[in-house]
């Protein structure tokens, strides 16, 4: 066996050592998570714990570039004069060694028994859609858990691992569930933060709560990684594309009016069953969202609204929603695909002609209404010619800040050279590779030396060219011209030789400028020297966009002062409905990635931290072309202070010495509780003094003839002793109130009930008096709540604890209700028991003690029979209401 001969040729940094002196104990369970940045060394570390684990080991891929490193990455653990291929590495499945490294689209082809080529391993550099590694079938599964078992393969280590949101965390859970023995090794640099909520608790059913974060400012902290920050650039879209916008808007406004007055739509929508049968709740559970609808639309219509729905759902007028778009959606997705709606013959011809209607003026397409969301428009954001402008810009704004410095890399998702094979113009170009680098080419002001790099087009400086044309031959690289870029030339050649030749170049500064597609130049490329990046890319998913940005942020060591500037492109019109699509899909993309802040010294995930505050005026603006160009205005002048950007990250990152990226939960406060509790304690106080007094009374008035003063003596007696016995039970409640009354009072209890109860039943092993709920105040009224004096991975269980309470309610096991008032009004408040913790009825019984004893009191409701879904479809209808909207997010901060 090869692990004697294996150790690791260099130093451990610190951030390294300090995962690898934690591994054993989080592989109690089987499973290690590690959560690592771009340039922390997540392969070595792999590697390294594949040589503690000392079993023979699998490890899957995405992409054939990063399958391979594992395998390059490997030298660095024998001595320099051993064989660099040994027999024990392989990279076929079907031939397994102690260390084999496949792709996850290999490993479906070769159990398949087809031949891999190399195409079947790339993903299409014109395709801007993530490309999900192929599943296997039920039948490839069992074959795969047999070769597992046959060539005794004992830790499986996914690289990665956040390209398992999907579909192959399926067909991985059932290997984990047939080999419980099967150690698994989740790596990645970018979680599934932004997915949905289901997605991420499959994935972290699947890996496991992240057990270990090497985090990017701990990394700028070390010198591992560069200063940077991310900068926004904003177009308005032209006037042609506004109209097509506001022609889409006219349609849905004119069909809501219209139906909102047409008999027939009323007399339909009025037949549903839930407003006229007796209903319970199992009925209503699959789809709370349409009982909402159906309550909008006839509180707008001001019909009678129907008691028994309204029952159910724990309603109250203030909390129906208003008759929106979003409604408009659900209600009539329901009344034109489902059988809720009790139609006959007359009424089935309506709605036939209703359906094409809406297809008819492109509000409906195969199935798909296109009242609140549009494919189409989306993508015209996304992909609009003005970001082709916007590139342009931003470039000259860097190469007069840079000069020969500047090493700038332009992403985008397509090639778009269609125009160059036909010779047809086909209008205004969509973003796109060629259509950037041909702006470039064409604008006004000088540009540094530049190259394209894509699956079909690759250019460079012709004078360039000629200087490496002994190089180019003995690599089969040709060359040809290409009129259509004067000064430059076309190259064509393996992929992997141009892609070589180009990073060369980049990095040698004989070109400044690489424009090229993020399939070629996304997850997985290596060139430090970029300082400047663009994402002209469409994709709104956190992953591929963190996954981007590591490419500019890794640390050039021949520049120690480098320092990254990250720009991020929007296209809006703020007069539309559909406008505003893309600065909304940026701003998701932000919650998950920790940067700078640009009005203080702090270092957070979020949007707010860039400080963007006329983007954020935008939003039911008539100035968009004044907010516009001073946010660009903004933007511009933030990058003209890029000295300074190197000493704002130490300022923010030195405000303690033991800081670090802490996982928690940002929330608004819940005034609910606290005033819950806090007229509750006055209430009580006044009825124990009102009963004491009139016990006193009492008693004094039946001995009055013993005189005035023996009254009072008695009536004295009698309020001390009543004092007395009535003492605890008084300190218990104000004790409560006074927890409650800080801001984040109500939000700190109940992270010290979720903080007990994971101690008392042994998912954190920390002692709970070495812990502290840390709150902290942030902007616009919302708090920021964090587990310290633990181990990451008890901060991290905390957060995804915590975050499943304070969220609105899904799908829970087990629920916590209190029963109080709220703006006048007698109701319930509904909180998730966390999945951790509902496991068993013990488990949830704990958690419910310290509820108690911490939140105030309740009742636990088992959400599983019949009146336990009563209580669930209450909870969840309060994602719906209008009198309840709560803002939570998952969110990390270095403190």
């Amino acid at each position: 066996m090869p692990f004697h001969q294996l150790s690791f040729r260099y130093p451990w940094r610190p951030y390294q050592q300090r995962v690898l002196d934690a591994i054993h104990s989080h592989l109690a369970n089987n499973r290690l998570h590690i959560v690592a940045a771009p340039g922390a060394g997540k392969t070595s570390l792999g590697l390294e714990v594949f040589r503690l684990l000392q079993q023979n080991t699998l490890v899957m891929s995405p992409t054939r570039v990063i399958r391979d490193q594992w395998l390059l990455r490997l030298t660095d653990f024998y001595p320099e004069s051993s064989d660099p291929s040994p027999d024990w590495l392989s990279t076929d499945i079907r031939a397994p060694g102690v260390l084999t490294s496949v792709t996850y689209q290999a490993l479906h082809w070769q159990l398949t028994d087809r031949l891999a080529d190399d195409n079947a391993e790339q993903i299409s550099d014109d395709d801007p859609t993530e490309a999900e590694p192929e599943v296997l079938d039920n039948t490839e599964i069992q074959c795969f858990i047999a070769m597992l078992q046959q060539h005794k393969i004992g830790v499986l280590i996914l690289d990665e691992a956040h390209h398992l949101t999907n579909e192959w965390w399926r067909a991985l859970d059932n290997i984990c569930r047939a080999m419980p023995e099967l150690t698994l090794v989740s790596l990645t640099a970018t979680p599934p933060y932004d997915a949905q909520h289901h997605n991420w608790q499959r994935y972290e059913q699947l890996c496991g709560p992240v057990d270990e974060e090497i985090s990017v400012p701990e990394l700028v902290k070390a010198g591992t990684l560069c200063p940077h920050q991310d900068y926004v650039w904003a177009e308005a879209i032209s006037q042609s594309e506004q109209q097509r916008f506001t022609e889409h808007d006219n349609k849905v406004v004119a069909l809501c009016d219209s139906l909102f007055e047409q008999a027939e739509f009323n007399q339909l929508v009025l037949q549903h069953k839930w407003l006229n049968n007796t209903i319970i709740a199992r009925d209503i559970l699959a789809a709370p969202e349409l009982a909402a609808a159906l309550l909008a639309f006839m509180a707008a219509r001001q019909h009678q609204l129907p008691m028994g729905l309204m029952q159910i759902l724990d309603f109250q007028r203030q909390d129906i929603p208003k008759l929106d778009r979003k409604n408009w959606q659900i209600l009539l997705n329901a009344l034109l695909f489902t059988a809720d709606f009790a139609a006959d013959n007359q009424q089935q011809d309506y709605l036939g002609q209703l359906r094409r209607q809406l297809t008819s003026s492109q509000l409906l397409h195969k199935r798909e209404l296109l009242l609140t969301s549009h494919p189409q428009l989306d993508r015209a954001l996304a992909l609009n010619p003005v970001k082709i402008n916007a590139c342009v810009h931003i470039h000259q704004l860097e190469y007069q800040l840079r000069g020969a410095q500047l090493r700038q890399v332009i992403l985008t998702d397509y090639i778009r050279d269609e125009q160059l094979a036909t010779g047809a113009a086909s209008g205004e170009a969509s973003l796109g590779a060629w259509p950037v680098f041909n702006a470039l080419c064409q604008a006004p002001a000088a540009t540094p030396a530049m190259g394209l790099l894509t699956g079909r087009l690759s250019l460079l400086p012709t004078a360039l060219v000629t200087q490496l044309n002994a190089e180019l031959s003995q690599v089969r690289i040709s060359v040809s011209t290409f009129a259509e870029a004067p000064g430059y030339s076309k190259l064509s050649g393996p992929l992997n030789a141009l892609t070589s030749l180009h990073t060369r170049l980049l990095i040698s500064g004989q070109i400044q400028l690489l424009v090229g597609t993020r399939a070629l130049l996304g997850e997985g490329w290596d060139a430090p020297v970029v300082n400047s990046l663009i994402l002209a890319s469409s994709v709104g998913s956190f992953m591929l966009t963190n996954q981007m940005r590591g490419r500019a942020i890794r640390l050039d060591k021949t520049t120690p002062a480098k320092a990254s500037s990250i720009w991020h492109l929007l296209a809006v019109d703020s007069k539309s409905f559909f406008g505003l699509q893309d600065l909304q899909s940026l701003s998701r993309r932000f919650d998950t990635f920790v940067g700078l802040a640009e009005h203080k010294s702090t270092i957070e995930s979020g949007f707010a931290r860039l400080n963007a505050t006329e983007l954020n005026k935008l939003v039911n603006s008539n100035r968009q072309p004044d907010l516009v160009r001073a946010s660009n205005q903004t933007m511009r002048s933030r990058l003209q202070q890029l000295a300074t950007l190197q000493q704002r990250w130490q300022q923010a990152l030195t405000l303690d010495h033991q800081a670090q990226v802490t996982p928690g939960v940002s929330s608004e406060k819940v005034p609910g509780i606290s005033w819950y509790h806090t007229t509750k304690t006055f209430k009580y106080l006044l009825a124990q003094f009102t009963l004491l007094l009139s016990l006193g009374t009492v008693v004094s008035l039946s001995i009055a003839r013993a005189g005035l003063s023996a009254m009072l003596v008695v009536f004295a007696l009698c309020l001390i002793g009543g004092i007395i016995y009535l003492l605890p039970s008084t300190v218990r409640c104000i004790k409560i109130m006074l927890r409650h009354l800080p801001t984040d009072g109500s939000l700190k209890q109940i992270g010290m009930a979720l903080t007990a109860a994971l101690c008392q039943t042994g998912h954190i092993s920390t002692p709970f008096r070495r812990l502290n709920v840390h709150a902290t105040e942030l902007e616009n009224g919302i708090n920021f709540l964090a587990l310290q004096g633990g181990t990451f991975y008890e901060s991290s269980l905390f957060a995804d604890c915590l975050d499943e309470i304070l969220r609105p309610i899904e799908n829970p096991r087990y629920l916590v209700i209190r029963s109080g008032t709220f703006m006048g009004m007698t109701r319930d408040d509904y909180h998730a028991v966390p999945m951790r913790l509902a496991s068993t009825k013990e488990q949830a019984s704990i958690f419910y003690r310290y509820w108690s004893m911490y939140v105030g009191p309740g009742d636990l409701i088992y959400c599983r029979n019949d009146s336990g879904r009563e209580q669930l479809l209450k909870a969840r209808m309060r994602a719906f209401s209008a009198a309840f909207k709560t803002r939570t997010k998952r969110q990390d901060r270095w403190q």
